[in-house]
């Protein structure tokens, strides 16, 4: 399904020449720019990126005279026309390679295009010539260029397709809007022949400093002489050789929630050094709880979409990710679930040095095709993206391989297949999905979805009080699993339009919303698993109001679903301070000793 296409790591950390910016583009809703009339390759197509070469030549489309869109970025929020516009768009970037700088094409060296993501399927041009094609709308890839940059002009042509399709990841319905386009950032970056393609360490539940390397050479043949990787942890006094897969004895000072403790890391290959800050911590389950660096955690966050703090866009950047935190931490928050989706690098790495817990999550949400083997496929691949790239980053304590499947037999086989995929990548955290709750008339709720067996945390989305159930009965309601494993609320809350006041039985005001909340704090406090129930934490949905095409309720929703506590431009509601409280309340016990 991928072809033509690497995982890079640490490209944050490495040298980068950037291809942000403005792209020239070009809106093909019928594909032309690449299937000629017949059903056949275009081989005039787009791609082509022609000019004229005499005053008959035919060429009907012209990239140099077409608008510009700004990547990273949306196309949806830089163009009203393009707002719900699904379908292919051409991004053209012509840059200059000059050869006496040293920055063409050198002995020894290698070159790579990585595109930090484009929604959701996108084919890859260099000069006219097709290399690679990528499906997944959220994880980074790399498209391998060396020996295609001489000395001159080139011109980069990417073709994004952002259709929902059946068997596409995700598929035909989601609650978030179908951002299409370059949503984050696309680089050129220069490594030596032989370099490390990958490379992590973290910290295992048992407390062993564990970790890999990968070693990219151009022909894939592997020697001992071109092969040695140092690491170097100097604030730790470690400078040693590792392979494929290690383990180190040591006993560093841990990163903990509230406490981002981080060490400097350096890897060197040869001439190829990168370096990172890695915090090093454990996380575990001890029958219903969750223990972090062996001490019961209950875990009070708030669930986040990749949506900017304002302007309705795909969020990207550092910016982004320190407002999008910051109000996290307002919150007082030791925890964010990061749905639906891959989020921004830069997300991870402000969870790292916040000291903020993390739920990644793959995009397979709602109707996805279980039965089809290529799906499977594709969810692995994007899985890869999303565990490989962040493996080393200790604020991400959990993998989540899905959001509300209905369960089927087709659907738990393909789930688990995930669940024990994420776990080969990386055994050290700990696997989830957000498991679907229907409404009910009972009182005591048993989750006995079969996907509990292969799941190491129970995480459950329920709303009581909005889509169902009495709000004045909330805090009776009781929750178990039929597995006997911690359990996570990943969702629960209500709607509500900033502004928007009453009485708080008035569905939409601030006031209402402030109440489902009020009750279920009061339901989370008596079952809690320290308390002899089950809920280990909760991630409540959503800090702030997001776009969604499904939300179409004149004057409340517009387009946007206003379960936020915070409104699309960020506007605190009364739910903000209410859950704000009680995390203030939770955070006056006693501070974790140290390590």
């Amino acid at each position: 399904m991928n072809s033509g296409t690497t995982l890079l790591t640490n490209v944050l950390r490495r040298e980068r020449r950037s291809l942000d910016g403005a792209w020239h583009v070009i809106v093909d809703p019928y594909e032309m720019g690449y299937v000629g009339i017949l059903g056949e390759r275009n081989d005039r197509g787009f791609f082509r990126d022609f000019t004229p070469r005499h005053p008959a030549d035919r060429v009907e489309y012209d990239f140099d005279a077409s608008p510009t869109l700004t990547v990273p970025g949306d196309w949806n929020t830089q163009d009203e026309r393009l707002l719900y516009y699904e379908g292919t768009v051409w991004y053209r970037r012509r840059f200059t390679i000059d050869g006496g700088d040293g920055d063409g094409d050198r002995a020894g060296r290698r070159r790579f295009l990585n595109v930090g993501a484009a929604n959701h399927t996108s084919r890859v041009f260099l000069d006219g010539e097709e290399l690679a094609t990528h499906a997944g709308g959220f994880g980074p890839f790399a498209v391998e260029l060396t020996g295609c940059l001489e000395a001159g002009e080139h011109s980069l042509v990417m073709q994004v397709d952002n259709r929902r399709e059946p068997d596409r990841i995700p598929a035909m319905r989601s609650d978030w809007w179908n951002f299409g386009g370059l949503t984050r950032s696309v680089d050129l970056i220069e490594v030596p022949e032989v370099f490390l393609r990958d490379a992590w360490i973290t910290m295992a539940p048992d407390g062993r400093v564990v970790g890999g390397v990968t070693v990219d050479s151009p022909d894939g043949v592997r020697s001992p002489a071109v092969d040695e990787v140092t690491l170097r942890l100097p604030g730790l006094g470690v400078e040693t050789t590792v392979g494929d897969g290690f383990e180190l004895d040591l006993a560093p000072v841990r990163w903990h929630p509230g406490r981002p403790i981080l060490h400097d890391v350096e890897w060197q290959l040869g001439d190829d050094i990168v370096r990172d800050e890695v915090g090093f911590r454990t996380v575990a389950t001890d029958g219903t709880a969750i223990v972090v660096n062996g001490e019961p955690t209950f875990l009070h966050g708030i669930s986040i979409h990749g949506e900017a703090p304002s302007g309705g866009r795909r969020a990207h950047g550092r910016d982004d990710a320190t407002t999008l935190l910051g109000w996290a931490q307002d919150l007082g928050a030791n925890f964010v679930r990061l749905a639906h989706y891959q989020h921004d690098e830069h997300m991870v790495v402000e969870c790292d040095r916040r000291g903020l817990l993390a739920w990644c999550e793959l995009p397979v949400y709602w109707g996805i095709a279980f039965e089809r083997p290529h799906v499977l496929e594709n969810a692995r691949a994007q899985l890869d993206e999303l565990v490989v790239r962040d493996r080393s980053r200790a604020a991400i304590a959990f993998w989540s391989v899905a959001n509300e499947t209905a369960p089927s037999p087709a659907r738990t086989e393909f789930l688990a297949s995930l669940a024990d995929h994420a776990r080969t990548l990386d055994p050290t955290r700990l696997v989830s999905a957000a498991l679907l709750t229907l409404p009910t008339t009972e009182i005591d709720h048993l989750v006995d979805d079969p996907l509990g067996e292969a799941v190491d945390v129970v995480a459950v989305n329920q709303y009581l009080g909005w889509y169902y159930g009495d709000r004045t009965t909330i805090a009776e309601h009781t929750w178990r699993s039929s597995f006997g494993k911690p359990m996570l609320f990943t969702e629960l809350g209500a709607g509500a339009k900033a502004g928007r006041h009453g009485s708080a039985d008035e569905i939409w005001t601030e006031e209402f919303q402030a109440e489902i909340y009020r009750s279920q704090i009061e339901m989370v406090e008596r079952g809690r698993s320290d308390r002899g129930g089950e809920i280990a934490g909760l991630s409540p949905w959503i800090l702030k109001d997001f776009r969604a095409p499904v939300r179409v309720l004149p004057g409340i929703q517009d387009g946007y679903n206003r379960k936020g506590l915070v409104s699309e431009e960020g506007d605190r509601k009364l739910a903000f301070d209410v859950l704000a409280d009680y995390y203030q309340q939770l955070s006056t016990g006693p501070a974790p000793a140290a390590d």
